[in-house]
């Protein structure tokens, strides 16, 4: 509400104005009609603070009587807001209405889809969709390994999201789908530490995995995404095979156990009947591995095509040099990690192979038997 005066002007100002500020080419004024109005206006908008609280409380007061029908009502539209919503994504197409059995514990799904990553990838429609069966009355645990970016973690979320959407009521992305009630799902997936706290990645992994050893039931859905792979190549198998067992024997709940350690199948021999091998399908493009070789005797990573498809076995390797090449890392450190990837590989073919053969020998019970061996291995 100033009024402003250039200094050269300054001389005409009435001598009842008051001057409020200045510059170095204005000055700026209050007329005594401002000065009194401006006061009048400060004591308005005090009085209008005072008034809007006093109403505002006066408001609550006439609101809490009514409270509790109120905040039904508001419950009531939340939950219809939430059936719309749940109507809305089974119009979409390709859903299915899952057939929810109480009593029976098992998962199946066929062609089930990622709810999520289907809708993100939008008409490309290149969503690979995959076949779960899960029965406690048969195999109820999936040891899944694969390549490294194989789409692992997204099929395992795949099956638990089905299964909570399956809970609430929901249709659910799948061909078709028969679900049993679970009474809880849980997960160990992801690296995060806790440095607050003084808790390392590993140490928050396995404390987490404790706290679903100690919660899970045989009517629950357990998801364990690469157990054990914070600490040393020994101590991490040991962990992860103790623990998948526990489930597999104890807890006997229904399982996807996601894993770079081939180690983890064997449980397939031991519990034929309860545990299946899985691995995501790939294709290893021999033709431009082989084109990269500038020599013969020079080893370069192979050029992975991922095919996303749940399929029965195990994948005996992870391709992690796969990935480093998609992440661009230097060409020279590829060729010397492809090199030494190979190196350690050949290392450990060659002690396989010596104790195989130890074990060939340690059956033999004549003489004849073992010239046998002997011409063999020459």
């Amino acid at each position: 509400f100033m009024i402003e005066v250039k200094n050269s002007q300054k001389s005409s100002v009435p001598s009842d104005w008051v001057m409020i500020s200045s510059t170095k080419a204005v000055s700026r004024f209050h007329s005594p009609f401002i000065i009194e109005n401006y006061r009048h206006l400060n004591q308005l908008r005090e009085q209008l603070i005072r008034d809007c609280s006093a109403e505002w409380l006066n408001f609550l007061d006439h609101f809490s009587e009514h409270y509790h029908p109120v905040s039904k009502a508001i419950g009531h539209l939340a939950t219809v807001d939430c059936l719309f919503s749940l109507a809305q994504v089974a119009k979409q197409g390709d859903y299915c209405r899952p057939t929810v059995q109480d009593n029976r514990k098992e998962i199946i799904i066929k062609n089930g889809r990622h709810p999520v990553i289907d809708v993100l990838l939008g008409e490309q429609d290149q969503y690979v969709p995959n076949t779960t069966n899960l029965s406690g009355n048969g195999e109820r645990v999936m040891v899944i390994t694969g390549p490294n970016m194989g789409g692992k973690s997204s099929y395992i979320k795949q099956v638990a999201l089905i299964t909570v959407m399956a809970q609430i009521g929901s249709y659910v992305p799948a061909e078709e789908s028969t679900i049993g009630v679970v009474d809880g799902i849980f997960t160990r997936m992801g690296a995060a530490d806790n440095i607050y706290k003084g808790r390392s990645t590993f140490m928050e992994e396995l404390s987490d995995t404790a706290e679903i050893i100690r919660k899970a039931t045989s009517r629950s859905l357990v998801i364990l995404d690469e157990l054990g792979r914070g600490t040393s190549t020994h101590d991490g198998i040991a962990i992860a095979y103790a623990t998948l067992e526990h489930f597999i024997k104890d807890v006997e709940s229904l399982t996807l156990f996601v894993t770079h350690y081939p180690s983890i199948c064997e449980l397939e021999k031991v519990y034929p009947e309860k545990v299946g091998n899985y691995h995501m399908a790939f294709l290893v493009n021999e033709e431009e591995s082989a084109e990269q070789k500038g020599y013969e005797d020079e080893e370069n990573p192979e050029f992975i095509t991922f095919l996303y498809q749940i399929t029965k076995g195990v994948s005996a390797r992870s391709y992690g040099l796969n990935v480093a090449k998609l992440a661009d890392i230097p060409e020279e450190i590829l060729k010397k990690a492809a090199h030494k990837s190979k190196e350690l590989e050949t290392t450990v073919n060659m002690k396989r192979k010596k104790l195989k053969s130890f074990a060939e020998v340690w059956k033999i019970t004549n003489s004849q038997e073992l010239q046998k061996w002997k011409s063999m291995c020459e």
